[in-house]
């Protein structure tokens, strides 16, 4: 499979992608480090220094257009922009004009403000008072001298934005909202149909109407690994009783079914003494957001209490319901003991012990953010990024009819078009009447609404060969004199006008009072949907945003300083990320409900960390980071086409985005915790026996395998990271499922369950193990490693051939990274440590009668799976690597699949409490 292509900005193309992100494996010629190291650094960053230093090349800047054709002969920004158009008249010889040339322009439009109103002598040092608020300042209006407004700003100063639908309250409308949502109204479960409520349906059904889930598709074996870990944890904390966990957003309940039935019945097979005091303290309460799968968890017998994960508010309510278990209510007088008190936050007694997620993050809401390469930006000022908002438009004769079908009398429909046209007009028409906009109007066909222009003018920024200018000047200049700019807005806005016909546009609260009355009405809902249209504007961010955002922006300061620069010698003129705010928040509730004695967040999720996916929306602007995931014929029954953008099919559908891992590990970081496990989520499982020696106790924990009695199905085959179906479909190993594992401290020691190889959160920290790292953006990887001090020449190197080449490398040892940790594991509980001692391994392979056994015997395993082919070519380079540390440290640089095996052989086989094949586990 090809990787992610980037293209160099050109002339006649734009830039084709396929979906990437970034994930790499931190590795040591050791065992692993249970601890990643710090992800907040900023002390000394080089890709800091970097970006800042290339700000102050001139060689190394995207430079504005107006810096290389408006100033020479003498004529000098200085001299020419301080002042208005009639100031300084002979700078302004009909080439160019004071619009086009100077960062200041915006400031003075009509007759109101000029400049000798604003800044003349009279009104003292800092002019006139009256002229300035917001950007419009003294320095920028009467000096000239800061950067030009963002043009999209232009277009909006003059208008109200608030009624245009922010991305993430437009996403949880459409999943969570009481009126509409996917997930409140029951579409999310089997038999939920086009009028919701499947929660009606009969509660053993387990099986969701759009998706299958993991622990459905792997019943029960899913939920014992969770069951093996959580009786790790607890033993790694003590024997901590009562052992609470806390599973929020558990969808059909079944992890929670399951776990609970594993450790009810003993299911691992654990020593009976130590299961007694295991199932004495543990405990399990779902927190669960969506009203329709709550009822159908607590159908289940499940205790499932409401909250929503983005927020702390749900703290409280998930405490009280902590502290009303069956231990405390059914005893008298044990509301009194200290398990039993509900504070609010998580106390020693009466908190969380660990907080679980599977494919809830996903869900989270997320903010898709812009920062333009031009000029000077300054990454961790909210200023200089722009936030994508939604617009939703109908045409009017639809809006007329859907009136009518919902009972609105005649006056009434007259009422509503007069209130949406006006909105229309005073909106749009004011944008595409901002200097900006009147430019365009001149390149475009005569009668172009106002619509049409400006939403075409924001689609221009997704056009990634055009490089787009950021400032309202240069965009004035460039939409004059560039030939292929302006045709690309004509033909741009003739396809809108098209479109669009006598739509209007739909205020906010239009569209959620018509989604409101529709609730109940799925045919109606479906027209509406056909007829209506979603549109993306870029606007500043407002305060409140920025208040949310700072963390974030000064958290990963370092990794958007590398990527800025990484574009910005490509020449792109902007990159794109998605944010989820909740990410943080849901941190937050995590660290109120485990209380001051520590315990562990464990999630599972597709995604990446942070800088694959900025590779992934910067390269393709038009990537919102929304997507959805195949629909089930029945439920596209009266719907229009849903997959082509996601906006189409709002509350029928069920959307998904890719987590942030780095992000969640940051902001627990942030709070004083550590980051124990990052990876593919069949790492979480481990074949082999673990004894472990805590406060003086010997535990000897079961192993466990989700394969069992060559059972392959294609989750099966997924969970452990095959996934060889997904080649020719454009989409790249890097959507598999990872798992995050931190650590609320509970002592000053990491206490960490899981004993494999954990992948990085950040590229500066990738292992020199690794020749590459496959699981990044191919490019990404391979462009830095070709030793140029720009990208744009270890471009002009790549073929078609190395790029094919590329895809498939990259690939395949994504996969058989993994491959080489189940090997060694599954060695480890069959035969023990021995044979992967280094001397061992050498003998091994100086004898082939030895070699042909081990490896007959690994193919008889897994070569269904997998293939004989890749299960030899991989166990043997993991045995190469193991024989070549006999005489000293093995190579720094090697495949990553011997890499990861060398080093689970070390975490078994020499970490105190690692593997062992000494008494029963559970392998078949």
């Amino acid at each position: 499979m090809p990787p992610c292509f980037f293209v160099q900005p050109g002339p006649t193309e734009r830039s084709r992608f396929a979906p990437c992100a970034v994930v790499a494996i931190m590795l040591s010629t050791g065992a692993a480090s249970s601890v990643q190291r710090s992800l907040l650094a900023k002390d000394d960053v080089h890709s800091i220094k970097a970006w800042k230093h290339s700000l102050e090349q001139e060689e190394l800047s995207l430079r504005d257009i107006s810096s290389d054709v408006c100033w020479q002969a003498g004529f000098t920004r200085e001299k020419c922009c301080r002042g208005d158009p009639n100031t300084t008249a002979e700078c302004w010889d009909g080439s160019y004009s004071f619009s086009e040339c100077c960062p200041n322009a915006d400031c003075w439009v009509g007759d109101a403000f000029n400049y000798e109103f604003c800044c003349g002598e009279k009104h003292g040092p800092q002019g006139n008072s009256a002229c300035w608020a917001g950007a419009f300042t003294y320095q920028h209006c009467c000096l000239a001298n800061s950067t030009a407004l963002f043009w999209a700003d232009v277009m909006t100063s003059e208008i109200e934005t608030d009624q245009f639908y922010r991305m993430d309250d437009f996403y949880t409308d459409a999943q969570y909202g009481d009126e509409w949502g996917y997930y409140s109204k029951g579409h999310v479960l089997l038999g939920g149909g086009k009028g919701g409520q499947g929660a009606s349906q009969d509660a053993g059904a387990q099986q969701f109407a759009h998706f299958t889930t993991y622990p459905m598709a792997l019943s029960p074996h899913f939920a014992r690994i969770f069951c093996r870990l959580l009786f790790v944890m607890w033993i790694k904390l003590g024997e901590r009783a009562p052992f609470r966990v806390v599973e929020m957003g558990a969808g059909s309940g079944q992890l929670a079914y399951d776990t609970q039935q594993c450790v009810r019945t003993n299911a691992l097979g654990i020593t009976p003494p130590v299961w007694r005091r295991w199932h004495a303290a543990f405990e399990y309460t779902i927190m669960e957001r969506s009203p329709a799968l709550r009822a159908r968890q607590q159908s289940r017998g499940l205790r499932s209490v409401a909250g929503d994960a983005q927020t702390t508010a749900s703290c409280k309510s998930t405490l009280a319901a902590l502290a009303n278990s069956t231990a405390c209510s059914g005893i008298p007088g044990g509301m009194e003991a200290p398990e039993c008190q509900a504070e609010e936050r998580g106390t020693a007694e009466a908190g969380a012990s660990v907080v679980l997620s599977n494919e809830l993050l996903d869900a989270f809401a997320p903010v898709k953010l812009r920062l333009s390469l031009y000029g000077k930006p300054n990454i961790t000022d909210c200023g200089s990024w722009q936030e994508v908002r939604l617009v939703h438009t109908i045409p009017e004769d639809k809006l007329t009819s859907l009136l009518e079908i919902m009972g609105y009398d005649e006056a009434t429909r007259k009422s509503t078009l007069n209130q949406v046209r006006g909105y229309t007009e005073a909106t749009f028409c004011a944008m595409s009447n901002t200097t900006v906009g009147q430019e365009a109007k001149q390149q475009v066909a005569p009668n172009a609404s106002c619509l049409a222009i400006a939403f075409g003018l924001s689609e221009l920024i997704n056009h990634i060969d055009l490089g787009v200018p950021s400032a309202s000047h240069n965009m004035r200049m460039r939409i004059r004199k560039d030939r292929k700019l302006s045709d690309r807005l004509r033909s741009i806005t003739e396809r809108l006008d098209n479109e669009l016909g006598t739509s209007v546009a739909l205020p906010r609260d239009v569209y959620r009072q018509i989604r409101h009355q529709l609730r109940d009405e799925p045919i109606v809902e479906a027209q509406f949907l056909h007829a209506s249209n979603t549109h993306l504007l870029p606007v500043s961010i407002p305060n409140d945003r920025c208040s949310d955002l700072r963390w974030w922006f000064e958290a990963h300061e370092a990794r958007i300083s590398k990527i800025a620069l990484f574009y910005r010698l490509l020449g792109y003129p902007a990159v794109h990320l998605v944010v989820r705010p909740g990410e943080d928040k849901f941190i937050d509730l995590v660290d109120c409900l485990l209380g001051p004695t520590g315990g562990f967040k464990l999630s599972l999720d597709y995604g990446a960390a942070f800088e694959g996916l900025t590779h992934s929306f910067s390269v393709d602007a038009e990537n919102d980071g929304i997507f959805v995931p195949p629909i089930p014929q029945e439920l596209m029954e009266d719907l229009p086409e849903c997959h082509n953008f996601w906006p189409k099919c709002a509350g029928r559908i069920d959307w998904t985005t890719f987590v942030d891992f780095t992000n969640l590990a940051a902001a627990g970081e942030s709070r004083g915790w550590r980051t124990l496990f990052y990876g593919p989520q069949s790492l979480l499982e481990q074949t082999s026996r673990v004894n472990l020696t805590v406060d003086g106790r010997f535990y000897s924990v079961p192993g466990y395998s989700v394969y069992q009695d060559g059972w392959i199905s294609r989750h099966v085959k997924g969970w452990y990271g095959r996934e060889a179906d997904m080649d020719n479909t454009g989409v790249q190993r890097w959507t598999s499922f990872k798992a995050l594992l931190l650590e609320k401290p509970a002592s000053a020691e990491p206490q960490n369950p899981i004993l494999f190889p954990s992948w990085h959160l950040d590229t500066q920290l990738t292992d020199s193990c690794w020749s590459f790292d496959p699981s990044t953006v191919p490019l990404s990887d391979w462009i830095p490693r070709q030793g140029y001090d720009n990208p744009h020449k270890a471009l002009m190197t790549l073929t078609d051939e190395i790029n094919e080449k590329l895809g498939r490398q990259y690939a395949h040892q994504y996969e058989e990274a993994q491959l080489a940790v189940r090997l060694v594991d599954y060695i480890v509980a069959k035969q023990g440590c021995a044979v992967l001692a280094p001397a061992a391994a050498a003998n091994l392979l100086n004898r082939e009668s030895q070699w042909l056994a081990l490896r007959s015997r690994l193919v008889h395993k897994w070569g269904d799976m997998w293939g004989a082919e890749t299960v030899s070519r991989v166990a043997l380079g993991v045995f190469k690597r193991l024989a070549a540390s006999a005489d000293g440290e093995p190579p720094v640089s090697e495949d990553p699949s011997a890499c990861t095996g060398q080093q689970t052989a070390v975490a078994l086989c020499k970490t105190p409490g690692g593997g062992s094949k000494e008494g029963p586990a559970r392998v078949p």
